[in-house]
């Protein structure tokens, strides 16, 4: 080829290359000009945030309390001179009724929970975007069973959105670390800690775990218990760092967030911004890293049980990939899997996709487990009545016990979500039983209208919000701790 011929290969390229660019920032820019507008409370990133950097002047959890008391005040001090800004329901309007602090209890703040005689003690830790409000029904009947609990809000959670614009996998990390360490201040040697973490909370509670075994000086939990857990991601994730990039240049400030909506909902966020993406995207590529590791070494028997609980179908957190990174790992320790079923009842099943059946399909296929697999499903097709199936460690493919649990799907379910595990029925904001307060019945909206008239996406307000089969799960975790033997010894 001559040399010109190389000349016009060149620019015909470098065109290729400029004009693609030109497109790519074009349609960002048109991206971000159909977004909503950023409100203060995105843009806001609170001062008195805990972070890893400032940890030596956090010493216990009072210390925490105190810097999260300062941090709730700062807030309502930044954007008390915000009201014009505030639209309808906002939690954020300190006369909304949506307001926390205007409802029995504001549980986006960290909470204790000491039962009467205590017999062991557990850090709760809750999910990316959410607040300590996800785990209170479970730390509630932990509490019962005399169980301390801490329930943490974890850096950047439960005040605004921006604050998660702040917060690194770092600060989750050493927030983590305090409040392990105040729960077993409190507990004599021989009541175990427990770790209970739900989504990105239960990365992060495996991730302490991970680090425990690796150093004396960080107390090991003796129990995990999970819902929706986050230990792998979409790897669209990992480009989330080049779009936030973009949002950098003048003007393209919105596209530093996946969603902009209205904050409506009290104890979690519904903008999520992209550094929040990045930072769980961190945490679970470190965490396989952690686990490789101790493979290599050969001490993976040193994890502890490990009881979890899993919708097998699951919009926030891939469920095959997330499960498997842990529980094929597993050596036999007592540990249990729980899978909710989608409704197989005929009617429902024929418009089911087919990755409703891959989670139950891949737990067929590689057997027989380490582990205990218990599958709430159908009894029949031909019947929306629900049973457990329970398939013991070590039991071939097919061998299970079935236990009838006296429930049926309720109408109009077809599944549960990646955010409904953990709230039963009757939850006060997520669920269909007695309100605190009107008007916000989040779990009982059913909307039905024109497509495209409504301010936040009609999947958000149809995605289903609590568990129709939650009273199964505190009869596992009573057996899974041996908290029944507990409460009972002494009386």
């Amino acid at each position: 080829m001559s040399r010109t011929a190389w000349k016009i290969l060149i620019l015909v390229v470098v065109s290729l290359v400029i004009g693609a660019v030109s497109g790519i920032l074009v349609l960002y820019i048109q991206m971000a000009r159909d977004r909503a507008d950023l409100e203060p409370w995105h843009r806001l990133k609170p001062e008195s945030e805990f972070t890893a950097d400032r940890s030596e002047g956090v010493n216990d959890l009072e210390d925490y309390l105190s810097l999260e008391e300062r941090l709730f005040e700062g807030i309502a001090e930044t954007l008390k001179g915000e009201v014009d800004a505030w639209p309808m329901l906002s939690r954020l309007d300190p006369t909304s009724p949506t307001n926390p602090d205007t409802l029995p209890r504001n549980w986006n703040r960290t909470y204790r929970m000491e039962p009467d005689r205590v017999v062991a003690g557990a850090l709760l830790l809750h999910g990316l975007s959410d607040s300590p409000y996800s785990l209170h029904a479970v730390a509630e009947h932990l509490q019962s069973r005399g169980v301390l609990c801490v329930g943490l809000r974890l850096p950047g959670h439960g005040g605004v959105p921006g604050g998660l614009t702040a917060s690194r996998m770092e600060d989750w990390r050493a927030a983590v670390r305090m409040g392990a360490q105040a729960v077993r201040n409190r507990l004599g040697p021989s009541q175990p800690l427990i770790l209970v973490g739900y989504s990105n909370g239960a990365a992060l509670a495996l991730d302490y775990t991970l680090d425990a075994l690796n150093d004396e000086d960080i107390p090991t939990p003796k129990r995990l218990v999970f819902f929706s857990p986050a230990f792998a991601v979409s790897r669209i994730a990992a480009f989330a760092r080049w779009q936030r990039l973009v949002s950098a240049l003048p003007g393209l400030g919105k596209l530093a967030w996946t969603d902009i909506l209205p904050e409506y909902d009290p104890f979690k966020f519904n903008s999520f911004p992209l550094r929040a993406g990045e930072e769980i995207y961190r945490l679970t590529t470190d965490l396989e890293r952690k686990l490789q590791r101790l493979e290599r070494e050969g001490r993976l028997n040193r994890l502890p049980p490990v009881l979890s609980f899993q919708s097998v179908v699951d919009a926030t957190v891939p469920p095959e990939a997330s499960l498997s990174r842990l529980y094929s790992r597993l050596e036999a320790n007592g540990s249990r899997l729980v899978l909710f079923d989608v409704d197989r009842e005929a009617r429902s099943e024929a418009f089911l996709t087919p990755a409703a059946s891959r989670v139950l399909s891949a737990a067929d296929k590689g057997g027989p487990w380490p582990f205990d697999i218990v599958v709430v499903t159908n009894r029949s097709p031909e019947s929306n009545r629900v049973e457990l199936r329970t398939v013991n460690a070590g039991s071939a493919v097919g061998e299970y016990r079935i236990d009838d649990l006296g429930m049926e799907w309720p109408r109009g379910v077809y599944s549960l979500s990646h955010v409904a595990l953990p709230f039963p029925p009757d939850d006060p904001i997520y669920g269909v039983g007695p309100m605190w307060r009107d008007p916000f019945p989040l779990g009982r909206i059913d909307p039905r209208g024109e497509k495209g008239t409504l301010v936040v996406p009609l999947s958000l307000l149809m995605r289903l919000r609590y568990n129709p089969f939650f009273d199964i799960i505190p009869p596992m975790i009573d057996q899974f701790l041996d908290l029944e033997d507990d409460k009972n010894e002494g009386n």
